[in-house]
């Protein structure tokens, strides 16, 4: 008997995987009309945790589509503290402008933009976000879910939500 009794016993590493916390965001806006509609959608290991949507008096496309992906970062932080295993965020979108926002790679020169911009720049920053662009209208079943939810909250002038 080894006082020893461990010796020769190789210990495999730990891995330790994440928690995948996926944000998809659209926003549904014209200049007809003047309301804009934003959705997202927010999945924890590929399981749909929660959805919302809502609308906005007097948006851009782009304003909307902004204003999805910083609602949904902020929900998700607030899923995310819930939890205490270490969590990956990935943000998924069809809108270039939105990633490139996020993760700095484009600058913001419109007025009217600026302070989603910097919104978002922040919470890229604090969640060490992750992008991801996916085609628009392509198939992808949770683009396409946000699409629908944002344009369906435009039209009905008032903010949903469902979840749990």
């Amino acid at each position: 008997f080894s006082a020893y009794p461990f010796i020769g016993i190789v210990l495999s590493p730990c891995i330790i995987i994440p928690m995948l916390i996926e944000i998809y965001s659209d926003g549904s806006g014209n200049s007809n009309d003047g309301l804009g509609g934003w959705a997202y959608r927010i999945l924890i290991d590929g399981v749909l945790k929660t959805e919302a949507g809502g609308c906005i008096p007097y948006a851009t496309n782009n304003v909307a589509e902004l204003y999805a992906a910083i609602e949904g970062l902020e929900e998700a932080i607030k899923i995310g503290s819930q939890y205490d295993e270490s969590k990956e965020y990935i943000l998924i979108s069809d809108s270039k402008l939105v990633l490139g926002y996020a993760d700095g790679s484009y600058k913001c020169s419109a007025l009217h933009l600026k302070h989603l911009h910097e919104k978002i720049r922040k919470l890229y920053t604090l969640m060490s976000l992750k992008v991801q662009w996916v085609k628009g209208h392509s198939g992808d079943i949770n683009n396409e879910a946000c699409d629908k939810l944002a344009k369906a909250s435009k039209l009905t002038d008032s903010a949903t939500s469902r979840g749990d």
